[in-house]
Formats: C-alpha cells, sequence, structure tokens
C-alpha cells in the first residue's frame, strides 16, 4: 500500500511539472538590429561564430550561432526584417530571402518604450 501511495504521489508531481518541462514554439517577425563577431577563428575552428542582435515587439533577443556552423555575414543585413523562432533557449532566424540560421539565446531584454517628445 505503501508503494502505491508513492507511486500516485510521483505520478502527480510529473503531471504537474510535465507542462512547464515542454517549451513553446513561438515565431515572431523581427529586425536585424546587429550582427557582431563573438572570439576568433583558429586552425582547428575556421568558421566564425556571430551575435544576431534581434528586435521584436516585445523583446530584443541576442542570439549566438552554433559554433562551426557557416554564417555568410553579407546575408544578414542591418535594419532588414526576418522571422525569429524561439523554442526555449534554442534560436532559428530566417531572412525574407530564406537564408537561415540557428543559433542559442544568450540574452533577452524588453524593448524599451520610446517617450514622446514634449
Amino acid at each position: 500500500m505503501m508503494i502505491l501511495r508513492q507511486f500516485s504521489a510521483l505520478c502527480l508531481a510529473a503531471a504537474c511539472l510535465a507542462p512547464a518541462a515542454v517549451a513553446a514554439t513561438t515565431e515572431t517577425p523581427g529586425t536585424l538590429k546587429d550582427l557582431q563577431t563573438v572570439g576568433s577563428t583558429t586552425k582547428k575552428q575556421k568558421k566564425q561564430q556571430y551575435d544576431l542582435v534581434i528586435d521584436t515587439q516585445s523583446n530584443e533577443y541576442v542570439c549566438r550561432t552554433k559554433l562551426g556552423e557557416k554564417v555568410k555575414a553579407t546575408d544578414w543585413v542591418i535594419g532588414s526584417s526576418l522571422q525569429f523562432k524561439l523554442s526555449g533557449q534554442n534560436g532559428e532566424a530566417t531572412t525574407i530571402d530564406n537564408k537561415h540560421v540557428k543559433c542559442g539565446v544568450v540574452r533577452v531584454a524588453p524593448v524599451a518604450a520610446v517617450a514622446p517628445a514634449q
């Protein structure tokens, strides 16, 4: 009987925590605010990493490209529109020209509201 009670408690705890463990995927339009290189290349690691700064309606995301992923910097024009897909700590940015890059979110900040001029 004791084992059954413990098993029931464990199942109840798992059911309560399951929705929090599943990361919702959201896709939102955004603007590429900045593109910066990260670190430097070496003989072993020849592909440059980048930080993409993406503004959406609600947040500003800094998303770092995966190590070893090839990114052509000229495909990412500052100020251009893009689609940003977010799933937990993972992001994916896609340009209008269908160029895409997977990245890891390293910073999130709310977009500052601009005060009206007086």
